[in-house]
């Protein structure tokens, strides 16, 4: 455990924290921030000498109190996290950090106690949590999607086929059924791989960012209805993988929006890799949106995912409305 030696203690360093603080010998308080006054509602006389878990322990939950009991013993932890609840414990009303270090303290060995109050932080990780796992039960129902509408039927059929062939006594007609069948194998093949495919992109994963949206891209485009302009700097350079399957995934998110939502026949989609920075631009000649609309409504034409991608690898996001379109900027420092 760290010690810090006595600097002379300045009470008012501590008054100019946004926590409280206290200090305390053996479960005794010697010292208590003015925030700590505040929120305990008592004065300072009532504080010095009082126990430490008393202090700090909401009387609504006395249940933390073993939490503050141990700071006394030696044996607390530096860091360690605390609820408070309602009464009847079903709601968590505050969420705290609380960090302890053992100072010297007027020549005393006394422990530092400082509470930090992560309520908020607690907030965003729930929340980022959520749409994590919303991502994900999104992924599994397009995935049953595909087994189920494309490659059910499909094995359906090829086992209807193969029942005939047990009664074909025609040989012309036993040729004819298997030949039903190796098609229709054939078809359950390349949609196996397809939905293998939107799990994990081979290409994606053998070459990287560039070959993969470029092949994305070239199965999304048809002459003379819609068509994607395509650049690239990357040549072929790898990076981590998570970055590489978010952006895929974000590019595929912005290819579908649009054929989705805007009308366009035409888009531009340019990665580029520049001093330790991975970019990518997007654009087509549709309807544009305004991004705050978008996100209200429900669904928000999968804007709500690309956002949570972004967030999820530390990156950032633009959105620039140029002539009435919306141009989708993306920065990744690598």
């Amino acid at each position: 455990m760290k010690t810090t030696s006595d600097p002379g203690f300045l009470p008012e360093v501590f008054n100019l924290l946004p926590n409280p603080v206290v200090i305390h010998i053996h479960g005794k308080v010697v010292f208590a921030n003015d925030l700590v006054v505040e929120i305990t509602g008592l004065g300072r006389e009532e504080i010095i000498g009082r126990d430490v878990a008393v202090l700090l322990t909401d009387p609504a939950d006395p249940m933390n109190g073993e939490i503050f009991r141990s700071l006394a013993s030696g044996s607390f932890e530096e860091e360690s996290e605390f609820q408070v609840r309602s009464a009847n414990r079903r709601v968590v009303i505050k969420n705290f950090l609380l960090r302890n270090r053992n100072i010297s303290y007027h020549g005393e060995d006394a422990v530092l106690t400082i509470l930090i109050d992560i309520t908020e932080r607690k907030h965003l990780e729930k929340y980022v949590l959520n749409r994590v796992m919303e991502t994900e039960e999104k992924d599994r129902k397009q995935f049953a999607a595909d087994l189920h509408d494309d490659l059910g039927p499909t094995l359906s059929s090829i086992k209807l086929h193969l029942g005939l062939l047990e009664h074909a006594k025609n040989p012309e007609k036993f040729r004819e059924t298997l030949a039903i069948c190796n098609q229709q194998l054939a078809e359950a093949i390349a949609k196996m791989r397809i939905v293998a495919n939107n799990l994990m992109p081979r290409l994606l994963e053998n070459f990287g960012l560039e070959a993969a949206a470029g092949s994305f891209i070239n199965s999304m485009q048809h002459e003379g209805v819609f068509t994607v302009d395509f650049t690239s700097n990357l040549g072929g350079q790898r990076f981590p993988i998570q970055t590489e399957l978010h952006f895929y995934r974000i590019l595929c998110e912005l290819i579908n929006n649009t054929l989705k939502h805007s009308g366009a026949s035409a888009a531009r989609a340019k990665l580029e890799f520049i001093n330790g920075t991975l970019l990518m631009e997007y654009s087509d000649n549709g309807r544009g949106y305004e991004i705050g609309e978008i996100t209200r409504k429900t669904g928000g034409m999968g804007v709500g995912n690309i956002i949570q991608r972004v967030n999820l690898i530390d990156a950032q996001i633009m959105f620039t409305s140029r002539e009435g379109r919306t141009e989708v900027t993306i920065i990744k420092e690598i």
